[in-house]
C-alpha cells in the first residue's frame, strides 16, 4: 500500500533531474586545478588555529574565515603559483572540503567562466584567499581574518578589482580558485555561519534553501508514489556526492557518510542554517537597515503624494491631447509606497508616467536601489545579466567602427564598460552616472573617468570629446529625453556613433502581462518610446540610422521577471526600512507564503524565457539603435 497514488513516471523523472543536477555541478568543478605542496607535511590548511601561518616576502596578502590558518609552506605554494599565472586573487579551496559546503561550492562557482566573465561575480569555498597587495590597497581591505559574511562580501569585492590580463585562450582576468590539499577539522563544518556567508556572496539563504526542499520533497514523492522505482530515486539522490565529487580534485572528507545519510542530514542542516545565531555581519546588516529606516520617517511622515507632479493633459513626445490610460503600478522593484500611472499617446504611441515623479521623488525612488543597501542586489542582477547583453552591445559598434574614446551614459557601477573593453580592447571608456556607484566603478579600474553630474549640464566640458556615445536603458529615466539627446549631439565628434537601447512598449509580452510585466519598471521609467518616434528624434538632430536590433537587444526574462514582480505586489519583504510600518508577524507570513506560491513558478518560467518566449511573434521587450553623427 502506498502513501500517495501509484505515478510511475513520477521516479523516472526525479532520477533524470538527480542525474542531470549532479553531472551539471560536476561540469562546473572539473576545471578546477590543484596547488601543488609535495613534501610540505601533508596538513597545509587546517581550521582550529593550531597551525601559526607562514610568512615570506610574497607581494601578497592572505585573508581567511575567523579560525581558519594557512601554513607557511601552503601560503608560498600558493603565492608561487598565483604569481606563475600571473593572479592577483586566488580563492584557495581545501581539498577535503565538507560534502554539503562542496555542494554550495559547486552551486555558486563556475570554475571554467570564472577566469574569463568579465562580470563574474567573487566566490569561493570560504576558507582562505591570497591577495596581491596592490590590489588590497586599492579595494581599501586589509589582510586578515574576518567573520563569515565579510569574507564572503570581501570575497565578492576583490574579484571586482582583479585587472584584464592576457592569455593564450583569449582575455582573462587576474582571479581564479585552485584546491589545496589539506585535512580540514570537524569544527570546519558546513552549517557554521553559513547563513552569513551565503548573504555575504549575495545568495538569497531563502531561495538556496527553498531549492533543496523543493528537491527533497521530489525524491520523497517519488519514494512513496511507487514502491518498485521510488527507491531508484532516492538512491540517485544519496549518490549524487560520488556522481559530483569522484575523481575531482575536491575529494569531500565526508563523502560516504554524506551520501549514505543524505535523506538524513539535509532537513538538519536546513534547520542549523535557518537557526544559527546572527554573525557579527548579520548584526551590521541590521544596522544599516534600522539607520536606512530611521532616514525614510520624515519622508513617510509628511506623505509620498508630494512627490508626484500635477498630471498634464497633453504628450510630452507630440503634443496630442489623446491621451489613454495603460496600467497602475505600485513601486516593483523596492515596494516603496505610492501608485504610478502610465498612460499611452494616442497621436505618436509614447508612453509615459503620468503624474510624473518630481526630482525630489526621484531621488526618493532611486535611493538604495543601486547604491546603498541595494547596491549587492543591484550588482548581482547586473552580473547575471552580463555577458550576452554587454558584449551584444559592444560588438554591434565593433561591427562599424573602432572607436577611440567611448562615454557611457547612465553607467551604474561600469559593468557594460568592462565587457566592452573584452570586446574593444583599445578604446577608452568613461562613465557618467548620478549614483556613487560610478566612483566605484572608476576606484576598480573599470572606466577610465568617472562623471558624477547630469549629463545635459556637462557640455562644456565634454563637447567633441567621444567617438561613441551609449545610453543602455537610461533615455527613459530622464524628466526630458530630448534634451538628453540633444546632448549626445554635442558630445560626440563629427562621425560619432550615439548607441541607444531602451525597453520596447510594442513588445506583445508586455500588452499580455500587462502591470506586471517587469519592463514598465514603475516608477523609475518616466518614458517608454517606440523605435519609430525615437528614429525621428535623432534624424532631426542629424544622425543617420545605420543598425537596428530587436530580437538580439531582446533582455529575457519576461516570465520571471513577471512572477517576481507579483510577487513584491502581493507579498513585499516586511523588512524594508521605507515600509510605513514596523514589521509584522502577518506580513512575515504573507511573505513566506508568497515565496512558497513562488518558488515552483520559477522554473516552468525561466524554461518557458529561454525556450518558447523567443519563438513568440512580434516584437521583443527591447530595442537597440546605432546611429551616425553626420560630418560637419
Amino acid at each position: 500500500m502506498t502513501w500517495l497514488p501509484a505515478l510511475p513516471a513520477l521516479p523516472v523523472l526525479v532520477t533524470a533531474g538527480v542525474a542531470l543536477h549532479a553531472f551539471r555541478l560536476r561540469r562546473r568543478l572539473a576545471p578546477l586545478r590543484r596547488v601543488d605542496v609535495a613534501g610540505r607535511g601533508g596538513e597545509p590548511l587546517c581550521w582550529d588555529g593550531t597551525r601559526a601561518a607562514g610568512g615570506g616576502d610574497e607581494p601578497y596578502g592572505l585573508i581567511t574565515v575567523d579560525g581558519a590558518v594557512l601554513s607557511g609552506p601552503a601560503r608560498r605554494a600558493a603565492a608561487a603559483y598565483a604569481r606563475e599565472r600571473g593572479l592577483q586573487v586566488l580563492d584557495l579551496v581545501p581539498a577535503d572540503l565538507p560534502v554539503d559546503r562542496a555542494f554550495d561550492l559547486a552551486r555558486t562557482v563556475d570554475a571554467a567562466a570564472y577566469r574569463t566573465d568579465p562580470v563574474a561575480r567573487g566566490r569561493g569555498a570560504g576558507f582562505a584567499t591570497i591577495v596581491d597587495v596592490g590590489l588590497l590597497e586599492r579595494a581599501g581591505a586589509r589582510a586578515g581574518a574576518l567573520d563569515a559574511g565579510e569574507y564572503a562580501a570581501l570575497t565578492v569585492r576583490l574579484r571586482q578589482y582583479a585587472e584584464q590580463v592576457p592569455d593564450a585562450d583569449g582575455t582573462a582576468f587576474a582571479a581564479d580558485l585552485a584546491v589545496v590539499p589539506c585535512h580540514t577539522t570537524p569544527r570546519a563544518g558546513h552549517c557554521r555561519a553559513r547563513a552569513a556567508w551565503l548573504r555575504g556572496l549575495g545568495v538569497s539563504v531563502a531561495r538556496t534553501v527553498g531549492g533543496s526542499m523543493l528537491g527533497y520533497a521530489a525524491v520523497l514523492a517519488a519514494l512513496l508514489s511507487d514502491p518498485a522505482w521510488g527507491p531508484v530515486a532516492a538512491l540517485a539522490y544519496c549518490a549524487a556526492p560520488y556522481a559530483v565529487f569522484a575523481g575531482t580534485p575536491v575529494s569531500p572528507r565526508d563523502l560516504h557518510s554524506g551520501a549514505l545519510l543524505r535523506l538524513v542530514r539535509t532537513p538538519w542542516t536546513w534547520w542549523r542554517t535557518l537557526t544559527g545565531p546572527p554573525s557579527a555581519y548579520d548584526r551590521r546588516r541590521a544596522e544599516r537597515v534600522e539607520r536606512a529606516r530611521r532616514a525614510y520617517r520624515p519622508d513617510l511622515a509628511q506623505g509620498v503624494l508630494r512627490f508626484l507632479e500635477p498630471r498634464r493633459d497633453d504628450c510630452p513626445w507630440c503634443g496630442s491631447r489623446t491621451l489613454r490610460k495603460l496600467l497602475t503600478s505600485g513601486d516593483v522593484v523596492q515596494a516603496k509606497p505610492g501608485r504610478f500611472t502610465v498612460e499611452r499617446c494616442g497621436g505618436c504611441g509614447h508612453v509615459f508616467q503620468n503624474p510624473r515623479l518630481t526630482e525630489a521623488g526621484l531621488a526618493f525612488h532611486h535611493r538604495d536601489l543601486s547604491d546603498g543597501l541595494g547596491a549587492e542586489e543591484f550588482e548581482r542582477l547586473a552580473a547575471a545579466r552580463g555577458g550576452r547583453v554587454h558584449r551584444a552591445r559592444a560588438e554591434l559598434v565593433a561591427g562599424h567602427l573602432t572607436p577611440r574614446t567611448w562615454l557611457d551614459v547612465g553607467a551604474g557601477h561600469g559593468h557594460f564598460c568592462r565587457t566592452a573593453r573584452t570586446v574593444l580592447p583599445g578604446t577608452a571608456f568613461d562613465g557618467l552616472d548620478l549614483g556613487a556607484g560610478i566612483g566605484e566603478a572608476a576606484r576598480r579600474g573599470w572606466v577610465r573617468r568617472a562623471h558624477r553630474r547630469p549629463f545635459t549640464e556637462m557640455l562644456d566640458d565634454l563637447a567633441g570629446r567621444y567617438d561613441v556615445v551609449s545610453m543602455h536603458h537610461y533615455l527613459g529615466r530622464r524628466p526630458d529625453p530630448q534634451a538628453e539627446l540633444d546632448a549626445a549631439a554635442k558630445v560626440l565628434r563629427p562621425g560619432g556613433h550615439l548607441l541607444i537601447e531602451l525597453p520596447d512598449p510594442g513588445s506583445r509580452l508586455g500588452r499580455r502581462l500587462g502591470r506586471f510585466w517587469p519592463y514598465w519598471l514603475q516608477p523609475q521609467h518616466l518614458h517608454l518610446m517606440p523605435m519609430g518616434n525615437v528614429d525621428k528624434a535623432l534624424a532631426a538632430r542629424g544622425f543617420r540610422v545605420v543598425a537596428r536590433e530587436r530580437r538580439r537587444a531582446g533582455q529575457g526574462g519576461d516570465l520571471v521577471g513577471t512572477v517576481a514582480v507579483a510577487l513584491n505586489a502581493v507579498a513585499p519583504p516586511p523588512e524594508r526600512p521605507w515600509s510605513v510600518r514596523p514589521p509584522r508577524p502577518a506580513d512575515r507570513a504573507r511573505r513566506a507564503a508568497g515565496l512558497a506560491v513562488a518558488a515552483p513558478l520559477l522554473l516552468p518560467a525561466l524554461l518557458l524565457d529561454r525556450l518558447l518566449v523567443p519563438l513568440v511573434p512580434g516584437t521583443s521587450n527591447a530595442y537597440r539603435i546605432l546611429a551616425r553623427k553626420d560630418e560637419g
